[in-house]
């Protein structure tokens, strides 16, 4: 057993090596000493911090784990010092998120229907607007992750991964040349929040543009397939009257401006009944299954 769990030991080392300059025969994951470069980073980044913890994570990052303002901190840099995101914890405290943030959790469905905050995380990273994730959970549910921009908006509304406290799924790749010229052209001045790949080879991109969260989806070739644009806090009056015609009485709980290349419709989602609509620029509703 004693020579089985020297060799265990020597292997980690030996990965470790890769990163670091000296490894201890406790195996641990965590190491004493990082790449100058990554030290260099983080002391321009968060110069002057005390008690820095360093780590290894998914995908080879190298993570200082620390505090800031009574909060616990994790920053995330590749071996040559890149910085790619930085986590905030904040606990289960709902009320020290931005106002719009905590509105717009207020404003989901979860709120009402005895969903229970688990955990909230702010997401820095760069050449993206800071992002809010709150994981909630329900007895005989499974838990979710909900994501919301600085406007408040749900962005993406996933069932947890089962991963704990990982957000290494956040750190992206580059948009390709393609997506990042149209978004430039289309959208001047956007703030990105999001991108990712989705299910079948689609590229999504998430703004805040004017105020408002956008939703642009591309094919794997980059060509554009189709913009989302919440209209949820300022519904234009061709909705209000059609939906106020065709269900008198009913609640709009969600609308949004819907672009394709064969044109626009507004898709409206209604409560008391609940309803889907297709309503057209002149005002004609379709119901939808």
């Amino acid at each position: 057993m004693k020579y089985w769990k020297w060799m265990r030991v020597t292997a980690l080392c030996a990965v470790g090596a890769l990163v670091m300059t000296a490894c201890d025969d406790d195996e641990d994951d965590g190491f004493t000493r990082v790449p100058a470069a990554v030290e260099a980073a983080f002391n321009s980044q968060y110069g002057g911090q005390e008690a820095v913890e360093w780590d290894t994570e998914r995908g080879g990052y190298i993570v200082a784990e620390f505090r800031e303002n009574g909060r616990e901190c994790e920053a995330w840099y590749s071996a040559d010092g890149n910085w790619h995101m930085t986590e905030t914890d904040y606990g289960r405290n709902l009320q020290g998120l931005p106002q719009a943030v905590q509105d717009g959790y207020a404003a989901t469905s979860y709120a009402q229907d005895g969903w229970r905050v688990d955990d909230i995380d702010e997401i820095q990273r760069p050449g993206y607007e800071t992002v809010y994730k709150i994981e909630i959970e329900k007895q005989g549910q499974p838990d979710r992750d909900l994501y919301f921009d600085l406007g408040g908006t749900l962005f993406r509304d996933v069932q947890d991964d089962g991963r704990g406290h990982d957000n290494s799924g956040m750190i992206h790749g580059g948009m390709s040349g393609g997506i990042e010229a149209y978004i430039e052209a289309n959208f001047p001045g956007a703030a990105i929040v999001d991108f990712d790949r989705e299910d079948g080879g689609y590229y999504e991109v998430d703004l805040r543009h004017e105020g408002r969260s956008v939703e642009v989806l591309f094919d794997r070739d980059g060509n554009w397939v189709r913009t989302k644009t919440d209209y949820d806090r300022n519904v234009p009056a061709v909705v209000t009257e059609a939906v106020g015609r065709e269900l008198p009485g009913a609640r709009i709980d969600d609308c949004d401006l819907i672009e394709t290349p064969e044109g626009s419709y507004w898709l409206v989602e209604t409560e008391r009944p609940e309803r889907d609509l297709r309503i057209t620029a002149d005002g004609q509703v379709t119901f939808l299954p």
